[in-house]
């Protein structure tokens, strides 16, 4: 008897002990399977002519000074191993969301006005746009995110209003919060983004206003970025300016 209660004590402990050290799971959270966090309504960061140092990562610093020097543009840019041979094309969307292939890598032949490219999947995610006049939805994500324009000007979502954001300026974005960039004029806007703390983009989930119908604390953040739009850039919800942009 003596012997059976020391055995069911260890037992109690070592469970114990195990459920202490947290789920035993050997992989990340897929996209799916991640709790709809609440966002904020914008970053309280604005951008800087300095690289923020929650930004700094050796590989976009390289990119970064080597664009700066002249070595690479937009056409000439290589993507790192970490990009499969047959996802190295210039990327656009649908108006639906779907990806598709820009011809001639050419932000003109973009249903949505605007252009990217993958650089980096691991071990960091970066990539580079090139985008002409046209709206951006507003959206969120649980991975921080950085910018640094490379050319051409607009405003961004920054500290609960729409600040400029240039050539040669950074920007800082804390995860689950709110941006939103529509390029306001014909020069376009080109940035390098990156996810400093992350790699594997098919492990983030992107939140839209359509992906927290019904969350409405979240839903109600949408609405005040909508009212933010509206008093800073003159600008409707998304969708809804299209007389504008064609402009």
């Amino acid at each position: 008897m003596m012997k059976l209660k020391m055995l069911f004590g260890l037992a109690a402990l070592t469970s114990t002990a195990v459920m202490a050290q947290g789920p035993q799971c050997n992989h990340a959270q897929l996209p799916y399977q991640q709790m709809t966090p609440v966002p904020y309504d914008s970053t309280p960061y604005v951008p800087q002519n300095s690289m923020p140092e929650q930004c700094r990562n050796p590989e976009i610093e390289a990119y970064i000074a080597d664009w700066e020097a002249g070595k690479i543009d937009f056409n000439t840019i290589k993507p790192n191993d970490s990009i499969a041979a047959d996802q190295r094309f210039c990327k656009t969307l649908d108006d639906h969301g779907n990806v598709l292939e820009a011809k001639n890598c050419d932000p003109k032949n973009s249903p949505v006005g605007y252009i990217w490219k993958e650089l980096s999947d691991s071990p960091v995610v970066i990539g580079i746009t090139n985008g002409l006049k046209s709206d951006h939805e507003p959206h969120f994500h649980g991975q921080p995110e950085c910018y640094y324009v490379v050319n051409g000007t607009s405003k961004t979502l920054a500290n609960n209003k729409f600040e400029t954001l240039a050539k040669g300026q950074y920007f800082y974005i804390p995860g689950a919060h709110i941006h939103n960039t529509p390029i306001l004029n014909k020069e376009g806007l080109g940035v390098f983004y990156w996810y400093p703390n992350n790699a594997h983009f098919d492990g983030f989930k992107y939140y839209w206003r359509k992906d927290v119908k019904n969350l409405r604390v979240a839903e109600e953040a949408f609405d005040r970025v909508d009212a933010i739009r509206k008093r800073d850039l003159n600008l409707g919800p998304y969708g809804t300016n299209e007389q504008f942009f064609k402009n």
